[in-house]
């Protein structure tokens, strides 16, 4: 493959390696500030939304905040009960969105504190930011993925980048992101040549999987036009799963030891009612076909 976009993929462990080198220094510094709050917002749109529905398991498991995640166009729902203890962090590739803008200065009428995490230093948001986080991702001609994964990593630093043992696992990222993409192409490619014939794709998955799986569709909705929907797979099975007829493919996202056998489960019961299910986890399946990712945290 030679197109954009997957030659931007290739570019991630670089783009990961800066993240580490300038942020994960500065965890504990990061940490101070947020454990002087009462109450985190992050938001954004489309992939930098996403990255924050991913980011939220791990503040959910290391920090003392259960941040509220919102679409920076619903801003305005909750700007009433924003106060002083409250931290806001706008994720925004560009930093010059209208949402951004609008209700940045609104914040700052207000006197409460918040963070940009951008692509670019001249941007406004990172001219009027408390706390500036630069993704590092260069220029980006395709869809989001280097800053998708940039921004994931420094909210991810954020909240548990204080932790040795998640340090330790976190400098392993770049070697494994490259070890993944150098090993998937032998399961991606069927899964590729199915999709050629569908007119309809889902991506599922649990906990963070299930957010990565909404980043996942807007990514094929964005460069193949396929109707691809990404959730949960518990939401899926109480409702949607109405929708499975023969053969209609089906990615299951199954990374993790908390989330494998329950994906498993869910994936056998798929293939019984006669979707084709492709897993994508860090070990070989005996049962389903599997594009297998590098084993990681």
């Amino acid at each position: 493959m030679n197109t954009a976009m997957w030659q931007e993929i290739h570019h991630q462990p670089e783009v990961a390696e800066k993240i580490l080198e300038e942020y994960l220094p500065k965890a504990d510094y990061y940490r101070g500030l947020l454990l002087e709050k009462k109450k985190l917002i992050l938001t954004g749109i489309g992939a930098s939304l996403n990255a924050c529905y991913m980011a939220r398991y791990a503040f959910l498991k290391y920090s003392n905040l259960a941040p509220q995640i919102i679409q920076s166009d619903e801003l305005p729902y909750v700007l009433p009960g924003i106060d002083r203890d409250t931290l806001v962090i706008f994720v925004s590739q560009s930093g010059e969105s209208y949402e951004t803008k609008l209700f940045g200065q609104k914040l700052k009428e207000q006197g409460v504190e918040f963070w940009g995490i951008t692509n670019d230093a001249s941007s406004s948001l990172a001219r009027h930011a408390k706390e500036v986080l630069l993704l590092h991702s260069g220029r980006e001609i395709s869809s989001a993925t280097k800053t998708n994964l940039a921004s994931l990593l420094i909210l991810y630093i954020l909240a548990a980048g204080y932790d040795v043992q998640v340090q330790a696992e976190l400098k392993r990222l770049p070697g494994l992101i490259q070890k993944t993409l150098e090993g998937c192409m032998e399961g991606i490619s069927p899964l590729a040549e199915k999709l050629l014939e569908t007119e309809q794709f889902y991506i599922l998955g649990t906990g963070a999987n299930a957010a990565a799986a909404l980043e996942g569709a807007l990514m094929m909705k964005e460069k193949t036009f396929i109707h691809t929907a990404g959730t949960s797979i518990s939401d899926f099975r109480h409702g949607a799963v109405e929708v499975v007829e023969k053969s209609l493919p089906i990615l299951l996202l199954a990374s993790g030891e908390e989330n494998r056998e329950r994906a498993l489960g869910h994936g056998e019961y798929l293939k019984r009612i006669g979707a084709d299910v492709t897993l994508c986890m860090d070990q070989e399946s005996q049962a389903l076909p599997t594009i297998r990712v590098a084993a990681c945290m």
